[in-house]
């Protein structure tokens, strides 16, 4: 009785790895404008739950609102992100929202509070969700896929 449990056991757990392998997360073309092509592959080869929440990030990490000039230049401006230094570079000066990807700028996510930039003088303003708020809104997105 015990060997057969194990053979399930062993069958259950190899099917399974095999299921988890034919399962392949493609990631969002936008996720090339922040990250190099072979960090991608890594990710979706040995942990494509996080190429999940890259993809998911890319749209709903963020809001872009509109601000007074006043207010948006109490805020740091948004600025390009060189992947291949890991450095921002220059300012972003105009706002496109059919082409806006946050994954193309030089941000940081705080642990328990909004952070926000500025997008040239614009008037809008970028705010990236806190990483408790990420956490808690990417939770709700996955219950319900």
């Amino acid at each position: 009785m015990m060997k057969k449990l194990l053979t399930i056991l062993v069958l259950l757990v190899a099917f399974t790895g095999v299921y988890a392998q034919q399962v392949s997360v493609i990631p969002d073309n936008k996720l090339y404008a922040k990250f190099q092509s072979d960090d991608i592959n890594n990710m979706v080869n040995l942990m494509p739950q996080e190429i999940t929440y890259w993809n998911w990030f890319a749209y709903n990490g963020f809001v872009v609102k509109r601000a007074t000039l006043e207010v948006a230049h109490k805020y740091p401006a948004l600025k390009f992100f060189d992947k291949d230094t890991k450095l921002a570079g220059e300012e972003e000066v105009a706002y496109d929202e059919a082409s806006f990807n946050i994954m193309a700028y030089d941000f940081e996510i705080l642990p328990d509070k909004t952070n926000i930039y500025r997008i040239g003088d614009t008037g809008y303003i970028v705010n990236v969700y806190s990483s408790r708020k990420l956490v808690e809104n990417f939770n709700n997105f996955m219950r319900n896929e």
